[in-house]
């Protein structure tokens, strides 16, 4: 069976079970509750070891043939232009249909913020090396930074460092098919995220006065995912049948939306980009980790659609064009540091905006704190389909895939 099968029957069963099961039931959330963090656990169990050593060996090869350069400045054109596009569509779909105001809502107050500069550079360079990695088990950029690091250090003596290139290969390819053991068996995990999912959902009395709010997140993801992306792959590769990369990534998507996580759909990511796409793993490896650490067009498309709705809620004055302006590009900002705080990225980005913007809605963000699990999936959907069309779009621009059969997708 598909992978995606699995992942679409387990989050089915999960929503049937929570749509059934009573809220009162403390026992059985108690119970919910342990096995929704075990398995978030389990499928972030192996990316920080999977990316360590698959980004030095995707590096070092990358240095082999002279293509870092352009591979990285093709990485980076995407994140900025996907964001910056993104955030445009999500603007002009907000200032289109114009929401109604939500009433003020008295949410208990939340501490939301990223992490200061200081702290991510520590966090980079410690004072021991050993320590990225004992520390910083929630943030996946000193790992990254230490296995690019790795990576390019492999050629200066090819006979000396021969060994312990050949071992970073081994544990990438032996880690790789942990990964690939436990996304086939996530079939039974979405089940239990999907029913944790439901029932925060289900029994939130605020959720009728969000309706707008959720119809244009939700024609902002159609749009985007079926309508833009699919426009970009056929004018830049070939003109091909775009939704044949599309249908590729939709067990990534559905992890996305049980989750909520970003580094729990890498490894989903990471082996579908390889066994369904066709992507090496010398171009995956060494760009995925980076897309899903600076690459979140989606958080910054939903970051700027669910603030004007706050500021609206707030005011009662028209935002005027360098508000919008204001809001467009601080979306974007903010999402770039959305990676350091994966399944809550767009909260803080909500957060940070709000008391960066002042004038009396520094705890805007609040109001929408009932419906966070929807505003969290939906921003980490695109972000997935983001990381994966452009890795496709590189490695096709690269000469690099590997034609794979529609019937061989796993």
């Amino acid at each position: 069976m598909k992978i995606w099968l699995k992942y679409l029957l387990g989050i089915i069963i999960g929503i049937a079970i929570g749509t059934f099961v009573s809220q009162e039931n403390e026992v059985f959330r108690n119970i919910l509750t342990l096995l929704t963090e075990l398995t978030i656990n389990i499928g972030r169990y192996t990316v920080f070891p999977i990316v360590f050593f698959s980004i030095a060996y995707g590096i070092f090869k990358l240095k082999q043939e002279n293509r870092i350069t352009p591979v990285y400045i093709k990485l980076f054109s995407a994140i900025i232009v996907s964001s910056t596009l993104t955030v445009l569509i999500a603007t002009g779909i907000v200032l289109l249909f114009s929401p109604d105001r939500i009433p003020i809502i008295i949410e208990d107050f939340v501490q939301y913020s990223f992490p200061g500069y200081e702290e991510i550079l520590k966090s980079i360079f410690p004072m021991s090396l050993f320590q990225v990695f004992t520390d910083n088990n929630n943030f996946l950029l000193p790992v990254t930074f230490l296995g690019i690091f790795i990576g390019l250090n492999f050629s200066f003596d090819k006979v000396m460092t021969r060994p312990a290139y050949q071992f970073f290969d081994a544990m990438s390819r032996i880690l790789y098919h942990i990964g690939k053991f436990i996304v086939e068996i996530l079939g039974f995990g979405m089940i239990i995220l999907a029913t944790n999912f439901t029932m925060q959902i289900i029994h939130t009395p605020q959720l009728p006065l969000f309706n707008q709010l959720i119809i244009l997140l939700t024609i902002n993801l159609v749009l985007i995912v079926f309508g833009v992306y699919p426009a970009f792959i056929y004018f830049l590769s070939g003109k091909q049948n775009p939704y044949r990369i599309i249908y590729a990534l939709i067990a990534p998507s559905l992890a996305a939306a049980a989750s909520g996580d970003s580094y729990f759909t890498l490894t989903a990511l990471n082996l579908h980009a390889k066994e369904s796409l066709g992507i090496p793993r010398k171009i995956g490896a060494s760009i995925l980790p980076v897309f899903t650490l600076f690459g979140k067009a989606g958080t910054a498309s939903v970051t700027s659609i669910t603030f004007f709705l706050i500021l609206k809620s707030y005011s009662s004055l028209v935002i005027t064009p360098s508000g919008v302006l204001w809001i467009i590009v601080f979306s974007i900002l903010t999402s770039f540091l959305a990676g350091s705080v994966p399944g809550i990225g767009v909260l803080v980005s909500l957060a940070t905006m709000s008391k960066l913007y002042g004038r009396g809605i520094e705890e805007g963000f609040l109001i929408i704190g009932s419906i966070a699990p929807i505003i969290i999936s939906f921003s980490v959907i695109i972000d997935t389909v983001t990381a994966g069309v452009a890795s496709y779009l590189i490695a096709f621009h690269e000469k690099s895939l590997k034609d794979i059969e529609l019937k061989d997708f796993i």
